[in-house]
């Protein structure tokens, strides 16, 4: 969790940007959550196939994990402002595929869940080590908090959380510590816990069950910089040699081993760097912080992804990285990790064009790409160096017909750089793969041994899609292209989406409160954009809906009363006011309307209950 004064001079920028406004940080009554304005997901600058928050503002990438078939994806978040704010949510997102990414209800929310609710990671007790199964679900544990580590634990497919014993410490640490990352040994049967200590290092601690904590020792190194992530990996795909990989917050990593006491030990004091793009907690200029790799995945995948700080729309901040798989390979100079995306992108791959062997020279006449035009694409080339008179040669992207382009990624010959990152040839040979987003750009060279992440605001207008392949001072060999446009993986969808005036689940912020005509109940139903989810709490504490009010029952104020909607008459059993944490309550009955078993199917008619300060209590405050 990047730290508030490395933020403060650019929220004190943008705050006459901020689209909704800031809550005050630490005031939980400020935190309802509320539907997120209705987007298609093609404003300026929005990624087209790398996650982004439909609103508000995110940044480091929380406890990403697999759990029966779908991925999901956490991270910081302020749903309420562009700028970063100290009482931190955790959003989610889930897919299918590690592509098509839908934003999911708010996870963990100050004031509902206890403690400091920064960075963390999550694990999917499949074997109920830790007693906390109720139903058919495998309890998914996300850790947090600062100086010490807590626990998050959902029941129910990570739909809602509560906080394990109350929210007390499982690891308390009196030296400034935060970011656990949770980790399986299965060379030594038990759970590896590491955390960031401010100034030192990071801390080891190991579990047999997931909720008691043994600590282990340090790892001192004084390079090393927040949000730790810890993962093995097979050595040139070899699955008997494995190595565990300990990574920071910027990218730079060591590779080791996990002893017998628990501790992680070094191969080597030389950290080495995986990531070349700006990276750093102030932003901009960062373009890639954060990263984390995904927990429990199929056949023993590696899938990272990260925070890239630096894009911004009108009303959102910040990204995801698209998903890279990492592997370990051995080089001259040693072993060193490999990014590459995911396979998966094959399937958003709209068509594909191919070019052989052929010399790039000065003459713009040798460049196949000089007819081809493209928003958002994938660009795959090889080079050979043998003979190279060249001085530079690369892509020059959103091109336009008076030679202006907004981004040009070269490779220098006499530097032997990429984009400004060291990257020595490999037997004479160069390769170049780019993802080219709408926001993002992001640059891997040489099979994945050097990559380089931006975020790029690449103008998107019909005059500014041409892509150019170029050489200067020279000529060089291409020995293949592959050029592939890729579509978008956003899904608009206004069912979901609640309209002005509704009063929407702080849980699902896809389910309203909804009036059935025919019958006069009240009921929770998905978001329809109608009239029967269109209400109005007037001067009076009144609730309408097309000209009736939802009411108790005359007379009736015990728990467990339905509520429903009937004429208007004035009497407190059809008066509500608002209450803390989003709650409403019934004037005639002093209790709070409420979700029964917090069953979010369609239909579940809506009560009156004790007001506990649970989800199925809280609502957005209608309009």
């Amino acid at each position: 969790m990047t730290r508030v004064a490395a933020f403060l001079a650019w929220v004190l920028v943008f705050i006459g940007l901020t689209a909704v406004p800031a809550a005050v940080a630490g005031s939980p009554s400020d935190y309802p959550e509320y539907p997120y304005a209705a987007t298609d997901y093609t404003e300026p600058y929005r990624g087209q196939f790398h996650f982004s928050p439909q609103n508000g503002f995110m940044n480091d990438i929380n406890a990403p994990l697999y759990y029966r078939g779908v991925y999901h994806l956490f991270f910081q978040h302020n749903p309420h402002g562009l700028g970063w704010d100290a009482a931190v949510h955790w959003g989610h997102a889930t897919s299918t595929d590690l592509v098509h990414w839908t934003q999911q209800p708010i996870t963990l929310e100050p004031g509902v869940q206890s403690g400091t609710l920064w960075s963390g990671s999550g694990w999917v007790d499949v074997n109920n080590v830790t007693g906390l199964k109720v139903g058919s679900d495998d309890p998914i544990l996300l850790f947090t908090n600062t100086d010490g580590v807590s626990i998050a634990y959902s029941t129910d497919g990570a739909k809602t959380f509560q906080m394990y014993n109350g929210g007390a410490k499982v690891i308390t640490d009196p030296v400034e510590s935060r970011d656990p990352k949770v980790q399986w040994d299965p060379d030594h049967n038990r759970w590896e816990l590491v955390t960031f200590r401010a100034g030192t290092g990071a801390a080891f601690y190991t579990s047999t069950n997931l909720l008691d904590w043994t600590y282990r020792g340090a790892y001192s190194a004084s390079w090393f910089v927040e949000c730790p992530d810890l993962y093995q990996l097979p050595v040139d795909g070899n699955s008997a040699s494995k190595k565990w990989v300990l990574q920071d917050a910027s990218g730079e990593y060591v590779i080791g081993s996990l002893d017998a006491n628990g501790l992680f030990v070094a191969d080597s004091t030389t950290q080495q760097r995986m990531e070349w793009g700006v990276s750093g907690a102030a932003f901009p200029p960062s373009t890639w912080y954060a990263p984390q790799t995904f927990n429990q995945l199929p056949n023993g995948r590696v899938v990272q992804m990260a925070w890239q700080p630096s894009n911004a729309g009108v009303t959102w901040t910040g990204n995801a990285s698209f998903p890279v798989e990492l592997a370990l390979k051995t080089y001259p100079e040693g072993i060193r990790i490999t990014r590459n995306p995911v396979s998966e992108i094959s399937t958003i791959r709209t068509s594909s064009q191919a070019w052989g062997t052929r010399t790039i020279t000065t003459d713009p006449s040798t460049d196949p790409l000089s007819g081809v035009s493209a928003d958002t694409y994938e660009i795959s080339a090889q080079f050979d160096l043998s003979g190279v008179t060249a001085s530079e040669f690369g892509f020059r992207l959103h091109a336009r017909s008076d030679g202006t382009s907004d981004r040009t990624v070269a490779y220098s010959v006499a530097a032997q750089t990429l984009y400004g990152a060291s990257m020595p040839p490999i037997s004479n040979q160069v390769t170049i793969r780019m993802l080219v987003d709408r926001g993002q750009l992001e640059v891997f060279g040489n099979g994945g041994k050097t990559v380089v992440s931006d975020n790029v605001a690449f103008d998107s207008s019909s005059g500014s899609l041409g892509i150019r392949l170029y050489a200067v001072g020279g000529a060089v060999t291409l020995t293949s292209l592959s050029f592939s446009p890729i579509g978008s993986t956003w899904t608009p969808a206004p069912e979901g989406t609640a309209p002005a005036g509704a009063i929407v689940s702080t849980t699902r912020q896809d389910m309203c409160v909804d009036r059935d005509v025919a019958t006069g109940n009240v009921q929770l139903w998905t978001c329809l954009q109608n009239g029967n989810q269109t209400w109005n709490l007037n001067s009076l504490g009144e609730l309408t809906t097309g000209g009736v009010c939802l009411e108790v029952p005359s007379g009736q104020t015990a728990n467990l009363t339905l509520v429903h909607v009937a004429t208007c008459s004035g009497n407190s059993n059809q008066k509500w006011r608002q209450g803390n944490f989003g709650s409403l309550i019934n004037l005639a009955s002093g209790r709070c309307l409420d979700l029964p078993e917090a069953d979010f199917t369609n239909g579940r008619q809506l009560q009156i209950y004790d007001c506990v300060g649970t989800r199925n209590q809280s609502w957005v405050d209608p309009a």
